[in-house]
């Protein structure tokens, strides 16, 4: 048994809004090791397209590495939204006022879709108490299973390339 996804989402606008639920075992008990998203839009295109369902490690101590796509709350909303960590904490960012300078918490996060994407650019820095998991394999729809490309612009996984050739 699986649970349906949850009634909290973020489907409004255009911040590539997720549904998420984790994954129960036969007597309805939740595992705590791997959860599922669904991607409701398209600011993370053509690496994520609306429909993709995605499995979620929800256990990240702190932000990933730069270019791993996660799923947090957004600041101004408190919706789920999905986007690909720009850059991570520590790091110096250029904005029209200057350079930013992160937090040891913080990170900086951008749709690949930059005209179609509410992310960092809007809403600036988001801390890791936002911060929901990392998403890392697309399991569904079955002509694009596969490890999430690292990278904007990176080729998606082929059913002719082995799994193990992509970075995770």
């Amino acid at each position: 048994m699986t649970f349906e996804p949850s009634d909290e989402s973020g489907a409004g606008g255009k911040s590539s809004g997720v549904s998420l639920s984790p994954l129960a075992d036969a007597w309805g008990r939740l595992r705590t090791g791997v959860w599922r998203v669904a991607v409701a839009e398209e600011s993370m295109a053509p690496a994520l397209a609306a429909g993709d369902w995605l499995l979620l490690d929800p256990t990240p101590p702190r932000w990933p590495r730069r270019g791993s796509v996660v799923v947090f709350h957004e600041p101004e909303s408190g919706l789920l939204a999905i986007k690909r960590v720009a850059a991570g904490p520590g790091d110096h960012v250029r904005i029209s006022a200057g350079i930013l300078h992160l937090s040891p918490d913080q990170a900086w996060l951008l749709g690949d879709n930059g005209a179609s994407s509410i992310d960092s650019r809007r809403y600036g820095p988001v801390g890791l108490d936002a911060l929901v998991g990392r998403a890392w394999f697309r399991y569904a729809p079955a002509p694009r299973i596969g490890l999430i490309p690292r990278g904007p612009g990176q080729p998606l996984p082929s059913s002719s390339r082995a799994a193990s050739s992509i970075i995770p």
